[in-house]
Order: C-alpha cells, then structure tokens, then sequence
C-alpha cells in the first residue's frame, strides 16, 4: 500500500467512525475503485450528507464537484469535501474553504462538528477570512446597547452603511472586524457556518440526451415533471427525482465482476437515501422505468 493510499485510509476511517459515535448511518462507497466522486454517505434524523475524501482538496476535479452538487440535489444531502491540504497548504482546523461551491474542511473541524457540536465561524472566500452577521441578532443587540447606526459605525471603525448591510444580511466581515464587533456586541452577532444544512446550489449544465437510453429517461421524466441528473463517478448513472419520491439507476455493464460491485454500491446509497433501485439493462428495462414512473406518485 502507497502512502498516499494509506493517509486516504486514515481519514476514512476516522470520518466513519466519528460519523458512527455522532449517531449516523454511514455507509463506505468504493466504486469505481479510482477517481469517485462520493466517498462517505450518510443519514441522521432525516438529513443525508455526502462527503469526498482527498488529501489536497485541490485535485478535486471538476466532474467530482459537479457529481457532488448533482448528488446534493438529487438526494436533498449536503456535500463537503474532506482534506488535509487545500492549494497545497495545511487546512486551518478553524476555517472552512470553498472548492467551487463545496465546503471543503479537514478531520479535525468536521469531528469537533459532529461530536461536540461546534460549528466554526470563519469561512474562506477568494483568499479573503470571512464571519457572517446574523441580521436580526445583531440588530438587536445594536438597540440593546441603546446605539444608532452612526454610534456603532463609529466604534467599530466602519462606514454607517456598512452596519445597515450588516442588519439587512447583505455583506459578510472580515476577521479582523468581527473581533471589533465581538468587543462591543459578543459572539452571539455571528451566523456559524452549518456544515449539514443542504445549500442552494447552482448547476449550470442542462441534461443533455446522449444515446437513445437517455432520450427515453429524458422524455418520460419530462412528461411526469421529474428533474433528471446524470452522474459519471458514482455507481449511481442517473437519478430521476420528484418533489415525494426519487429512483436511482444503474446503467447495466457487461464486465460480471465490476457490474456486481457497482450494484452492491449503488445499493448502498439508495438504501441511505431512500430512493427506487432500478437497473437498466437494454431499452425494455427503459419501458419498465416509465410505467413504474406512470404508476407512482412523484
């Protein structure tokens, strides 16, 4: 075993059994064997997340990141990448990153998280150390003090303006001002950052049919209003998902061993998500897909 391999190992494991003392349901994915873009699923009173395990963050590649944001919305889950380096420098255990919209955090962070219920304050956004105001709070601690917008702008060393797009949610602080703003107001005027709570996130590529598979999925989604995302790293090919129900399906390979690994996994995942296992194995298990679509309510 390569070291690299072995660090991967080592960060596994203390994710899954971190995730396992914090009352989850985890399962391990490991198909395909190289290159995947889930690594870790899990479940926790109705809340799905999916985590990317790497050593440098930023060799996270472009189709990972865009399977994860897939997955994030296929599955309602919330996605992050877990590293040891980001940009090939250590990762602040304090801070979280942002690869391409996906929060990327090391062990150290997502275990304090997960089993002390800390949630950091500092996140990270084009090189810049940022602290979110939370509005109403600190809109009311600002009248507690019996200060005006000009009074606090004063104190802290900001422009008036700055302390209405504080109150209205608009801008965000750097880590130097949010210490002037903890000086004055305390820690409670500040939003941390909820590593679980699914974001809204933006996905840019439209589903585009490639062969005569995916021109039958897209067209029976479309009649039933069903939103379709097509994964290229998982052992999940496609998910049709409905606002009460989702299917997830395999595209049938011929190889016999990796077909059996692939659906052992993919299982997995449906089995954590809650969603229909279908596999497709020619165009009739297609036909079979739409009348289950036609038949269920979505």
């Amino acid at each position: 075993m390569n070291m690299q391999r072995k660090v991967l190992e080592e960060i596994l494991d203390n994710i899954l059994r971190n995730l396992k003392k914090a009352g989850f349901v985890v399962e391990n994915i490991n198909y395909p064997e190289n290159k995947r873009s889930i690594d870790i699923i899990g479940l926790y009173n109705n809340s799905h997340i999916m985590i990317k395990v790497t050593i440098d963050a930023t060799h996270v590649s472009d189709i990972e990141v865009s399977d994860l944001k897939k997955a994030s919305q296929a599955y309602n889950a919330s996605s992050i990448v877990v590293s040891r380096k980001y940009r090939k420098k250590e990762i602040d255990p304090e801070v979280v990153y942002r690869r391409k919209g996906i929060n990327v955090v090391n062990e150290e962070l997502l275990e304090k998280y997960i089993i002390k219920n800390e949630k950091p304050l500092i996140y990270e956004a084009q090189g810049n150390f940022l602290v979110r105001i939370n509005p109403q709070k600190f809109r009311e601690k600002r009248l507690e003090l019996g200060l005006s917008l000009g009074e606090l702008a004063d104190k802290i060393g900001v422009t008036r303006k700055a302390i209405y797009n504080y109150e209205h949610g608009k801008i965000s602080v750097t880590v130097n001002t949010a210490v002037k703003i903890a000086e004055i107001m305390g820690m409670d005027v500040f939003e941390p950052v909820d590593l679980f709570k699914p974001e809204k996130i933006e996905i840019k590529e439209e589903f585009s049919p490639r062969n005569k598979i995916e021109e039958l999925l897209y067209r029976a989604c479309n009649l039933k209003g069903l939103k379709l995302y097509k994964l290229l790293r998982t052992p999940i090919d496609y998910v049709l998902k409905g606002a009460r129900n989702t299917v997830s399906v395999i595209n049938y390979r011929k190889d016999p061993e990796k077909i059996r690994v692939k659906i052992e996994e993919a299982t997995r995942i449906a089995r954590i998500t809650g969603s229909k296992e279908m596999i497709i194995r020619g165009l009739d298990d297609v036909k079979e897909i739409k009348k289950y679509l036609e038949e269920t309510l979505f």
